[in-house]
């Protein structure tokens, strides 16, 4: 590590999480990391925040699904709260956070939603 690089900080168990947004696409992709990308190579230096983002029905040591909706805390832009569906996320008066990606660094980020493109292939 180089002396000027922060080393990386891993979300804590109160459901903190790092919270990226990806403007490189049409439409914003909001990025909720369990790890500080900001030490990461290859982080292109987006805005990152500390939030909140709480499993569902706030169980303890439940995690977020793939499958689950994110929703955001209109009262409290620094909160998010995982749903079992969009209904529910709107049932709670929360606002519907797609597209999303929910993760453990970003390096699965940019495997999973590939931001510089596909690889070309080998012949």
């Amino acid at each position: 590590m180089k002396r000027n690089e922060r080393p990386a900080r891993l979300a804590d168990e109160d459901g903190t999480r790092y919270l990226v947004v990806d403007r490189r696409f049409s439409t914003p992709i909001t990025i909720l990391l369990d790890l500080d990308p900001t030490a990461e190579p290859g982080f292109p230096g987006f805005a990152v925040r500390e939030v909140t983002l709480d499993p569902p029905g706030h169980l303890e040591g439940s995690g977020v699904s793939a499958r689950d909706a994110i929703g955001r805390d209109p009262g409290h832009l620094d909160q998010f709260r995982s749903f079992p569906s969009d209904r529910a996320v709107a049932r709670a008066g929360f606002i519907l956070i797609e597209p999303r990606y929910v993760g453990p660094n970003w390096s699965a980020y940019v495997l999973a939603f590939k931001p510089d493109g596909e690889r070309p292939q080998r012949r």
